[in-house]
């Protein structure tokens, strides 16, 4: 638990270390990485904040789940190896199979992360890009042409 902390604090500082340039681009990418969906919310995009929030809760939950069904699993080929009559290869197959499962879920985990990471700070470079499709001025004619028909739009 104390490595688990340390990380977080490193991370944390990292990041915040990153936010005196474009506080408002990297505001959500920082909110992203601390807090599930906490950069959607920022950026107000409630919908993708809740489908990241679910996917990382999930991710995070197998991994748990599957870290104490390892455990058990080491425990239980503990007192097995002391009663050397009965054979082990099944818990061994287990605790390959745990661990192999705990680890896809933490990969999941991060991965989501760095994509929910990502996404918040595009949208919040996007979020400046607010334009109508067709304004006051704009003009979309359509022409026939000796091949076809031509669409131009002009702004």
């Amino acid at each position: 638990m104390r490595k688990f902390s340390t990380y977080i604090f490193v991370v944390i500082l990292l990041l915040s270390l990153t936010l005196k340039g474009e506080a408002n681009h990297k505001v959500p990418l920082f909110l992203s990485v601390v807090i599930p969906g906490g950069g959607q919310i920022y950026n107000q995009k409630y919908l993708k904040a809740g489908i990241y929030i679910a996917a990382e809760s999930i991710f995070i939950y197998g991994a748990i789940i599957q870290d104490q069904r390892l455990n058990d699993a080491r425990d239980d080929l503990r007192e097995i190896q002391l009663d050397s009559t009965q054979p082990t290869g099944s818990y061994e197959f287990l605790i390959d199979r745990y661990k192999k499962e705990r680890n896809n879920f933490i990969w999941l985990s991060i991965g989501t992360i760095l994509l929910s990471a990502g996404d918040a700070y595009v949208d919040s470079y996007f979020s400046e890009c607010k334009r109508d499709i067709i304004t006051k001025g704009d003009k979309l004619s359509v022409a026939p042409t000796y091949c076809g028909l031509a669409f131009t739009y002009t702004w």
